[in-house]
């Protein structure tokens, strides 16, 4: 192929079940959510246990749906959230709004699925549109999305053959032992960046709190520099964190305002004090 390209496959219940070796090599996969009996929705009967595979392959996953024009998009895209939330939707997880009727319709009925599909299911999953040729010219609005382009061919789709788009993210380039075969516009180490966009931002654990246990030895000035910081935020920490001093701790700081200890002196063994 033409790009340096990180290849996947997509499933549905036209093939078997997905099993180990049919993700050997792959560093993506793709599976149908959509089961369609007319207008009713109904659920790829392989899609969970394909699902499972793909997080146990450990490689990026995402879940499609055919997207019929006679029904509401709303309702169409609850649904296809809430399937694949069932199977178990995670940061990163790639949803497809599959849409491949060409008409004049298209554009708003893929535009509302998408935009829907965002806001039930977050930010952290990113959203993409498959079409292909055919159906891609009426999609003008929906360029902000990424594209999944269909076009099997040995070489990469032209530039003019993806408008209104500009680039394709995943082509569909053609099939390896009846299942269809995908490429990413990029390396497995680009396709890793381009996920890790959306995933949350770790939350640091706040520090572990230090405590000193005085042992007779050292001033407060001296624990303080010892930790560097300084006498009054060791006494503030100790109050905050306590509510209330300690009765040594209390006891202590009442004779030094009374005159009857020395702050510059050692403190008394056994007083647990806070760092800030």
């Amino acid at each position: 192929m033409a790009v340096a390209s990180a290849q996947g496959k997509d499933f549905s219940s036209f093939q078997a079940p997905v099993g180990p070796s049919d993700l050997t090599g792959l560093s993506f996969a793709v599976a149908r959510v959509s089961n369609w009996d007319g207008t009713v929705m109904g659920t790829d009967p392989h899609f969970e246990g394909n699902w499972r595979a793909f997080k146990t392959a450990g490689i990026h996953r995402g879940a499609y749906w055919y997207l019929q024009q006679n029904v509401s998009p709303g309702t169409q895209a609850a649904y296809f959230v809430k399937a694949v939330k069932a199977a178990g939707l995670g940061p990163g997880d790639i949803l497809i709004a599959d849409s491949e009727i060409p008409s004049a319709g298209a554009d708003a009925m893929t535009h509302a699925f998408c935009t829907e599909v965002e806001a039930i299911a977050g930010p952290h999953c990113p959203v993409m549109v498959y079409t292909n040729h055919a159906t891609g010219q009426f999609l003008v609005s929906c360029t902000g999305w990424p594209l999944w382009f269909a076009w099997p061919s040995p070489v990469a789709p032209p530039a003019a053959m993806l408008a209104p788009w500009k680039e394709w993210r995943l082509w569909q380039w053609g099939e390896l032992g009846s299942v269809d075969a995908d490429a990413f516009n990029g390396t497995s180490e680009v396709l890793d960046e381009w996920i890790a966009a959306y995933l949350p931002v770790p939350v640091a654990a706040p520090p572990a709190a230090v405590t000193v246990t005085t042992d007779g030895k050292l001033s407060l000035a001296e624990i303080a520099d010892a930790h560097a910081t300084a006498p009054s935020g060791i006494l503030r920490a100790t109050a905050i964190a306590d509510g209330l001093y300690a009765a040594n701790v209390a006891g202590w700081l009442n004779a030094v305002f009374a005159g009857t200890a020395s702050p510059t002196t050692p403190v008394p063994a056994g007083l647990v004090l806070r760092i800030p």
